[in-house]
C-alpha cells in the first residue's frame, strides 16, 4: 500500500507538473513579445510596463519555486532512511537554491517595473536597472537565476540517482539528467556560450516530463492493490 509520504509525494509532484506546464506556456508568450534587436533600454522600457502575461508567469514561476522546495523537502524524508548521507547531502542545497531564485523572481514584479521606468529618466541608472532585468541574458540577475538552477542541479543528480535505485529508474534518470542540463546551463552561461547555456531551458523540460513519472511512479503500487 501506498505510503502517506509517497502520496504526498505524488500530489507535490503533480502540482509541480501543473505549475512547470503554466510556466512554459506564459514564458513562450511573454517571452515571444522580445526582439533580438532589442538594446537595454527596450527591455527596461518592456519590464517598466508588465502585461499580465509577464506578471501572471512571475507570479507563477515564484509559487513554482516554493512548490519544487516542498517537493525535494519530501524526497529528502523519502530517502533519509534509506541513506541518510545522500539525502542530507542533496538537501543542504535546496535552501540556497530557494533564496536565490525567490529574489530573483519575485523583484521582477515588485521592485523592477518602478526601477525600470525611473532609470528611463535618469541615464545614470540605467545600469543599475539592466542588471536587474532577469530576461536580459547578461544581467547580473540572470546570471543568479541560472546559478540558482545550477545548485538545484546537484541535488536533481543526487534524488536523481536515489530514485533510480529505488525501482523508480525513469523518473530518476530524467531528473538526473535535468540537473546535468542545468549545471552545463551555467557553464554555458559563463563562457558565453549560446548552446550550452540553452541546458537551463532544456533542464526545464526535461524536469516537467520527470514529474510526469514521479507521479506516475509514486501511484504505481496504489493502482496494483486495487487491481
Amino acid at each position: 500500500m501506498v505510503s502517506k509520504l509517497e502520496k504526498s509525494i505524488r500530489l507535490i509532484a503533480f502540482i509541480s507538473l501543473l505549475l512547470t506546464v503554466t510556466w512554459i506556456i506564459f514564458t513562450g508568450i511573454s517571452m515571444s513579445q522580445i526582439q533580438s534587436t532589442w538594446s537595454d533600454i527596450d527591455y527596461l522600457k518592456w519590464a517598466s510596463q508588465p502585461d499580465i502575461f509577464y506578471i501572471v508567469n512571475y507570479v507563477n514561476v515564484t509559487v513554482l519555486t516554493i512548490v519544487v522546495i516542498g517537493l525535494f523537502a519530501l524526497l529528502f524524508s523519502y530517502f533519509s532512511e534509506k541513506n541518510k548521507t545522500l539525502a542530507l547531502l542533496a538537501i543542504i542545497f535546496i535552501p540556497v537554491y530557494g533564496v536565490l531564485n525567490l529574489v530573483c523572481y519575485s523583484i521582477q514584479i515588485t521592485v523592477v517595473p518602478s526601477i525600470a521606468a525611473n532609470a528611463l529618466n535618469s541615464s545614470s541608472d540605467i545600469l543599475f536597472a539592466t542588471e536587474l532585468v532577469q530576461s536580459i541574458s547578461h544581467s547580473a540577475i540572470g546570471f543568479v537565476n541560472g546559478l540558482a538552477y545550477a545548485i538545484l542541479g546537484i541535488p536533481s543528480i543526487i534524488y536523481g540517482y536515489m530514485l533510480s535505485k529505488s525501482q523508480k529508474r525513469i523518473s530518476g534518470l530524467l531528473l538526473l539528467i535535468n540537473g546535468v542540463l542545468c549545471i552545463i546551463g551555467i557553464v554555458g552561461y559563463i563562457l558565453q556560450n549560446t548552446i550550452l547555456s540553452a541546458g537551463i531551458l532544456l533542464g526545464g523540460v526535461v524536469f516537467l516530463v520527470s514529474l510526469i513519472f514521479i507521479v506516475l511512479d509514486f501511484g504505481r503500487r496504489e493502482k496494483v492493490n486495487k487491481s
